[in-house]
């Protein structure tokens, strides 16, 4: 057991927090004991990972005394947040603080500069915190979970995403690309919460959405043969249990620092010049109503794109 003890940072929202898990083995190769402190219900998709615990609060709760004095005393506080609670935090708790590069100011202004677009993985900022150059998020699950969601859905499946926070990172087309898969002989299931079944409610296959809880969700995607989704946080969970997954882009943009690898699969970018327009996919578009251009991606292309995905 490691004499030292690192807390990680970062509070929201899922797909950060799921990204975060990068630094977990790097920390514990240092000799820490890693802790993670985020907001509920996020640290859920740990509850069978033990190579860390996680401090879940409430955003009320944050700064209250009890929570203060659980947070006192780490060897070493990884900021992965880098905002203003963060920043209260450090001067409440003091203590030895790194902070990744945001890259705030470059990134805000990517939406009105070209070339301001330039690569970025928010990974890589992670790892950089704690001088790594390598690595990936990575999430344990008992395998006892991923095989009983195989037995219940079968081994060929795919999974599908549909939703997304804001509606101009919402691919409208999946429902077709769903029929594709089911022509070809796959299951099809969809996985989100409640709001997003009701995206789905009329397509064919498996509709989980809303239905099960994180860990079991993050269990379904770690079964499947692929995952298809939009640039957000269920993607990413995909990401870190290892399974290969297509990643449609909206209104947002790899410079802004969540596109998939290679090795982890493939995104489609239509490549606007108005592309990203929102740091989080916000307002509404100028160029149009929904379907927006920046979605407007054939299914047909996008099925083709997602086969080549799957292993041979």
């Amino acid at each position: 057991m490691a004499d030292k003890r690192a807390l990680f940072i970062r509070l929201s929202s899922l797909g950060d927090v799921v990204l975060s898990s990068c630094v977990i083995e790097p920390l514990r190769e240092l000799g820490y004991r890693p802790y993670l402190l985020t907001f509920f219900p996020y640290g859920e998709v740990f509850l069978e990972d033990h190579r860390l615990e996680v401090f879940q609060v409430r955003r009320e709760e944050l700064f209250e005394r009890q929570t203060l004095k659980k947070l006192k005393g780490f060897d070493l506080y990884l900021d992965l947040h880098k905002n203003l609670r963060t920043f209260m935090l450090r001067l409440r708790l003091g203590g030895n603080w790194k902070s990744y590069d945001k890259q705030s100011i470059r990134r805000r202004l990517a939406l009105y500069f070209v070339t301001l677009r330039r690569p970025y993985d928010v990974v890589s900022a992670y790892l950089k915190t704690i001088g790594y150059k390598e690595g990936r998020p990575k999430i344990n699950l008992r395998e006892e979970r991923v095989e009983s969601w195989k037995r219940e859905l079968g081994k060929d499946y795919v999974c599908i995403a549909p939703g997304a926070r804001y509606k101009k990172k919402r691919y409208p087309y999946f429902g077709r690309v769903a029929e594709l898969f089911l022509r070809e002989g796959y299951k099809v299931v969809y996985v989100g919460d409640r709001e997003d079944r009701e995206l789905c409610k009329d397509w064919k296959g498996i509709n989980l959405c809303g239905e099960i809880p994180l860990i079991d969700v993050l269990g379904v995607i770690g079964g499947a043969k692929l995952f298809l989704g939009n640039d957000s946080g269920l993607l990413h969970m995909a990401r870190a249990v290892g399974t290969r997954a297509l990643q449609v882009y909206g209104c947002t943009h790899p410079t802004l620092g969540f596109a998939l690898r290679e090795e982890e699969g493939l995104y489609l970018l239509k490549g606007l010049y108005c592309q990203p327009c929102d740091l989080h996919g916000k307002g509404s578009c100028r160029l149009g109503d929904y379907p927006y251009p920046c979605l407007r991606i054939e299914p047909e292309f996008l099925f083709e794109k997602a086969l080549s995905l799957l292993p041979s």
